[in-house]
C-alpha cells in the first residue's frame, strides 16, 4: 500500500479544515453551507487574468458535471476532487487496494490519500489548462500566471468541500455546487435578459415571451426554438418541469426487503433498495468521458490534424446537436432537422449508461455478493433463507440485477431525452440537481428533527 500511503502523507501535509469541537446548530450549518456556495458563484463569476473571452472558442463547454465555468476561476470546478473520489472508490470497491472504510484508521487514510490525489490532479489539470489556453502566445510567464490562478481557485474549491464535509456545512460542498451551478444555468434560461449570442447565452424564456407577446413576432420560436442555438424555449420549460415531477416520483419508490436481527429476535425490518439504484452515476461517467474526449481532442489540435478530427467525429457523437454545427438549435426541432444523428446519440447514451451502471454496481461494492456479506456481518437474516452468503446473495441478486439493469437503463434513457427536449440545465444536469436537491430535503429533515428531540441523539449516538 505504498502508494496510499504516499497519498496520504501528501493529504497530511496539506492545508486542512479542523473539524468543529461542537456540533454546530442547523442554523450554522445552513449559514457556512451559504457561504460556500457564495464564495464558489463569485469565483465562477471572475475571469482568468490574462485569458480573453476569445481564446477559448468552442474548447471547453460549460460542464454541469464538475460545476465548472469556463474561462472563470473555476475553470476547473470540482473535477478534480469528483475525479479522485471515483478512482479512489473504484480501487477500494473492486479490491485493488484492502482498505475498511469501517475502521476508523483506514477511513482516515483513504480520506487524505483521496485529498493528496485530488490535490495531483489540480497541479495536472491547471498546467495543462495553463497551456492550451495559452499556446496562442508561446508566453511561458502567461502560462505559469494562468496555471497558478487555477491551482489557487480550485484549491478553495477543495477546502470549501473539506469545510462543509467535517460538519461546520450541511452534507457535501461537491453536491451543493453541482446544484447551484445548474441552478445557475436554469435561472438564466427561465430570467436572463441579455443576449451574447458570440457566446451562445440564452434570452431567458420569459423576457422573450413577454417580448413575443407585445411585438406578436417570433411566436413561434416561443414554442419551438427553430432559429437560433441555445434559446429556452415552451416545450423546454414544460419538459423541465415534467421531468423533475417523473424524478420526484421514481426516486420516491423502494423495493423492500424483509430482514430480521440476531440481536433483537423477533423484530422484523426492512432493508429499503431505491428503484433508481445507480442514482445518476451512470450519466456521470458518460459525461466525463465525452468532456475528456473534448479536451483531448482541443490537444491533439496542437499536435496532428488528423489525430483532433478523429477526436472532434467522436466528441460530436455524444452530443446533440454537435458543437461543431451551431445552426442547429437546441430543442426538439433539431430532431426533426436531424433525425438520424438524434438516434445514434440516444443509443450511444443508452448503452454506455448501462455499460457503466453494471461496472459501478460491481467495482463500488454495491453488487450481490458484497451487499450479502456486509448483511450477515452486521447480524442481519432474511427470514426463510439459511445465514451464509451464497443463499442470501441468490436472493439479493433477483433484485440488485434487474434494478441495476433497469435503473441504468432509465437515467440513460431520460438523460439523453430530455436533452432532446431541450431541457433547462440540460437533461444530465436536471438529473443530478433533482438527485442532490432529495438527498438535501432528507438531511434537513434528519437534522430538523434532531434539533427537535434532543433525546434522539442519545439513541442513535450523535452525543
Amino acid at each position: 500500500m505504498g502508494l496510499i500511503d504516499a497519498l496520504a502523507t501528501l493529504g497530511q501535509y496539506l492545508p486542512a479544515i479542523t473539524k468543529p469541537k461542537e456540533k454546530p446548530s442547523l442554523t450554522s450549518k445552513l449559514l457556512f453551507s451559504g457561504l460556500g456556495v457564495i464564495i464558489y458563484l463569485l469565483m465562477a463569476s471572475v475571469p482568468l487574468y490574462g485569458i480573453t473571452s476569445t481564446t477559448f472558442g468552442n474548447f471547453l463547454l460549460e460542464q454541469v458535471v464538475f460545476a465548472s465555468t469556463t474561462g472563470t476561476l473555476a475553470q476547473l470546478g470540482i473535477g478534480p476532487i469528483i475525479t479522485a473520489g471515483l478512482i479512489m472508490q473504484i480501487l477500494v470497491g473492486s479490491k485493488l487496494i484492502e482498505m475498511d472504510l469501517n475502521d476508523t484508521d483506514d477511513r482516515a487514510k483513504f480520506t487524505t490519500s483521496q485529498k493528496g490525489l485530488a490535490f495531483i490532479f489540480i497541479l495536472l489539470e491547471s498546467f495543462l489548462f495553463g497551456y492550451v489556453l495559452t499556446v496562442h502566445s508561446g508566453d511561458l510567464e502567461l502560462m505559469l500566471i494562468v496555471a497558478g490562478q487555477l491551482i489557487l481557485s480550485t484549491f478553495v474549491i477543495l477546502l470549501l468541500d473539506e469545510m462543509i464535509q467535517k460538519g461546520w456545512g450541511l452534507g457535501s460542498g461537491v453536491s451543493l455546487f453541482i446544484l447551484a451551478g445548474v441552478a445557475k444555468i436554469m435561472f438564466w434560461d427561465m430570467f436572463g435578459i441579455a443576449s451574447v449570442q458570440s457566446q451562445n447565452l440564452p434570452v431567458g424564456f420569459f423576457p422573450s415571451l413577454i417580448s413575443a407577446l407585445s411585438s406578436g413576432s417570433g411566436v413561434l420560436n416561443i414554442l419551438v426554438d427553430t432559429s437560433r442555438p441555445f434559446q429556452p424555449d415552451l416545450v423546454g420549460f414544460l419538459s423541465t418541469i415534467g421531468l423533475i415531477i417523473l424524478l420526484v416520483y421514481l426516486t420516491a419508490i423502494n423495493v423492500n426487503i424483509p430482514v430480521t436481527s440476531q440481536r433483537l429476535r423477533g423484530i422484523r425490518r426492512t432493508i429499503p433498495l431505491n428503484f433508481l439504484y445507480v442514482s445518476s452515476i451512470p450519466v456521470i461517467f458518460v459525461s466525463v468521458l465525452a468532456s475528456d474526449i473534448g479536451l483531448f481532442s482541443s490537444i491533439a489540435s496542437y499536435v496532428s490534424s488528423s489525430a483532433s478530427s478523429f477526436l472532434s467525429q467522436l466528441e460530436n457523437l455524444f452530443i446533440f446537436p454537435p458543437p461543431t454545427d451551431t445552426t442547429i438549435p437546441h430543442s426538439i426541432y433539431a430532431v426533426a432537422l436531424d433525425p438520424v444523428g438524434a438516434a445514434i446519440y440516444v443509443a450511444i447514451f443508452i448503452v454506455l449508461s448501462l455499460v457503466f451502471g453494471v461496472l459501478w454496481v460491481n467495482v463500488a461494492g454495491l453488487d450481490a455478493r458484497t451487499q450479502a456479506e456486509n448483511l450477515i456481518e452486521s447480524g442481519v437474516e432474511v427470514p426463510g433463507i439459511r445465514s451464509n452468503p451464497r443463499a442470501l446473495e441468490g436472493l439479493l441478486a433477483k433484485y440488485i440485477k434487474p434494478l441495476t439493469f433497469y435503473s441504468s437503463l432509465i437515467v440513460g434513457i431520460l438523460g439523453s431525452v430530455a436533452t432532446l427536449l431541450g431541457v433547462y440545465g440540460t437533461g444530465v444536469g436536471l438529473l443530478l440537481a433533482v438527485t442532490i436537491a432529495i438527498q438535501y430535503y432528507s438531511l434537513l429533515a434528519y437534522e430538523r428533527s434532531l434539533e427537535m428531540y434532543p433525546l434522539l441523539k442519545r439513541i442513535i449516538g450523535e452525543e
